[in-house]
């Protein structure tokens, strides 16, 4: 019997995807994902299912209708428990593939490229619709139209409610729209799942649509269940000497600058001919220097303030558990440079622009089984990093306490997460009461949460 390998050529050629802003990943032939597919093994307990999908995929299952060749019947069965796949099955990191049991003497089966491939095989051959629910009398208003937002308001769709959503931004989508880069998300995607849910009567409403905010009295005396999915807007912020310099950008205004509505000057956010510093190194920060390829910058360099992780799955981490090792993403494959624990202490500023960071190198006290747990400073390093544009990517810290959740009489823990008042028939679902965190993570909690409500 023939070995079916990994596929591991994932990506368009570097060369041609740096001209454009297409998406990254190629275009698989239905023989090669069925061979893929193929490769899930009848292992009697699915870790995939249980321990790794938050939305409980039946991965086994739709994939051994895959391999057969039933792609028909492998939507139908995704469909049972995933409202999204097309953008799961772009952004997601696949935990179900980190605990897949082939991972213990071989390499994981390629989920997320199956479920990609189920979904927009459905779309063609247009077997996607949202099923039709018998009005239950009742109003439902989610504010917030990103992952949990949009699972959300299906969600209380197919209960039978009348569903408007709230957007602040000029178009739906949330952090699909204005997180992720249109090279792993591409736009019209987004806008075809709009339109489905707008022809099952979902209505989105949109700031510039009426030019004023919503008030919570509005929203009170009109629906009569509120869920919040605004996200985690706080980024985490480099609060260091020099912050103020011109060129020094958030991740999020860097990465969709350009399509802000009041933003008079787009080409600020340009990284065309310029030295990069991306402090961060997460996906969002990963995305920050795909951009600046693209750009064509002059330079790009990725720091971060962690150790290098270990080249393979750490013991911290054993299997089945999202393992703690090293990643390199499509942006790393095209170019620039990473380095690891290095912290900046000051912004160098000349002419009130940033011309570059003064760093300094830390080492890590590590746990037993190589966890991360002190850092320490080394004396006589510092450097300055030059760089004429910086764009910080570490992350989110929460919910501000003004806005809607202040209008609502809402309250937030310790770590400006939203703290839900069921009672009023007030309901947060995602980043927002959880804390930042994935695309399938958010909608899985608008799953549970609307689950619940009658």
């Amino acid at each position: 019997m023939t070995q079916i390998n990994r596929i591991e050529d994932v990506y368009r050629p570097v060369d041609e995807r740096i001209k454009d802003t297409k998406e990254v990943e190629r275009k698989f032939f239905p023989t090669e994902i069925m061979a893929q597919a193929s490769r899930c093994s009848d292992c009697g307990i699915p870790f995939c299912h249980g321990a790794g999908c938050p939305l409980g995929n039946l991965v086994p299952e739709f994939n051994t209708a895959v391999a057969a060749g039933d792609i028909r019947k492998g939507y139908d069965i995704i469909s049972k428990t995933a409202f999204f796949p097309e953008f799961t099955g772009r952004v997601c990191p696949a935990l179900c593939e980190s605990c897949c049991t082939r991972n213990l003497n071989d390499d994981a089966v390629m989920v997320r490229q199956v479920e990609k491939f189920m979904i927009e095989t459905a779309f063609e051959e247009g077997w996607v619709s949202l099923p039709a629910a018998e009005s239950n009398g009742r109003t439902a208003a989610v504010i917030g139209s990103g992952p949990a937002g949009l699972f959300a308001a299906e969600a209380l769709r197919r209960k039978g409610y009348a569903v408007t959503v709230y957007e602040k931004r000029e178009k739906v989508g949330g952090l699909l729209r204005y997180g992720i880069p249109n090279w792993k998300l591409e736009k019209q995607i987004i806008d075809r799942r709009v339109a489905l849910l707008e022809a099952a009567g979902i209505k989105f409403v949109c700031s510039t649509e009426i030019g004023k905010d919503i008030s919570a009295e509005y929203i009170h005396k009109n629906y009569d269940e509120v869920v919040l999915a605004i996200g985690t807007p706080n980024a985490r912020d480099l609060k260091i000497p020099g912050r103020e310099a011109e060129g020094i950008y958030l991740a999020l205004d860097f990465l969709h600058g350009a399509e802000m509505p009041d933003e008079k000057n787009p080409e600020r956010f340009s990284a065309k001919g310029k030295k990069v510093l991306v402090i961060g190194g997460g996906d969002t920060g990963n995305d920050c220097v795909g951009k600046s390829i693209r750009e064509g910058c002059k330079s790009v360099l990725q720091v971060e303030f962690m150790p290098k992780p270990p080249e393979t799955r750490s013991p911290s981490t054993p299997w089945p558990d999202w393992p703690y090792m090293l990643r390199t993403s499509y942006a790393h494959h095209e170019g620039g440079e990473r380095r690891w624990n290095v912290s900046s202490k000051q912004f160098i500023v000349k002419d009130g622009k940033v011309a570059g960071v003064e760093a300094v190198r830390v080492e890590w006290e590590m746990s037993p089984l190589g966890k991360p747990l002190k850092p320490t400073e080394v004396p006589n390093t510092t450097e300055i990093i030059e760089a004429d544009l910086v764009v910080l990517a570490m992350g989110f810290t929460g919910v501000p306490a003004d806005g809607i959740v202040n209008d609502l009489g809402l309250q937030l823990t310790p770590r400006t997460a939203i703290i839900p008042d069921p009672s009023r028939h007030i309901y947060a679902v995602g980043d927002c009461a959880n804390g930042a965190s994935l695309v399938v993570r958010a909608m899985a909690d608008a799953k549970r949460v609307v689950g619940k409500i009658k």
